[in-house]
């Protein structure tokens, strides 16, 4: 084996001593799930959420072709085409979560993943993310003027818990 020339032991040590906080960051990446990969630990919940959502998500499934083509053809300025994935969060446990889509290329999109607001302390900057189209759940073509189009499984979401907060007379 060569010993390494006397240049490259510095880059060797910064390497070594930046290695935890690389680890560290490498770690936080978030993880995309798709039914076919997901962790045992995670196949249970994710079994019962998708049984819940099933006709909403089959309805956002069927409609994103069409949805796709409209990305690709390019949106007018301020249209924003968001997906909603679910996101792996423990061993056991995931998220569902909002992406803002940056390219579609095949059948991989790459995007931004957006800070979930409602269990996030402080903002968070968007973190860029690759993941296959089987991971998606639902769709949202969100227009400058604040009309959405798609977010089938939201707005499934928001009226089961309107219903679940009436009041029983």
């Amino acid at each position: 084996m060569k010993t390494p020339p006397l240049l490259a032991w510095p880059l060797l040590v910064v390497a070594v001593l930046r290695w935890p906080e690389s680890a560290a960051s490498q770690a936080s990446i978030p993880v995309v799930l798709t039914a076919a990969k997901a962790p045992a630990g995670v196949r249970p919940a994710l079994a019962r959420d998708e049984a819940t959502l099933a006709d909403p998500t089959r309805e956002a499934l069927r409609t994103l072709p069409q949805a796709k083509k409209r990305f690709l053809a390019g949106l007018p300025e301020g249209d924003q085409f968001l997906l909603s994935v679910r996101v792996l969060a423990t061993d056991t446990s995931f998220r569902q979560a909002s992406v803002r889509v940056l390219g579609w290329h095949g059948n991989t999109v790459q995007a931004l993943l957006l800070a979930d607001t409602a269990n996030s302390a402080g903002a968070h900057e968007p973190v860029p993310i690759s993941f296959p189209e089987a991971a998606v759940l639902d769709w949202t073509l969100l227009r400058a003027s604040g009309r959405e189009e798609g977010n089938y499984v939201g707005r499934h979401l928001d009226t089961s818990r309107q219903l679940e907060n009436m009041p029983l007379r």
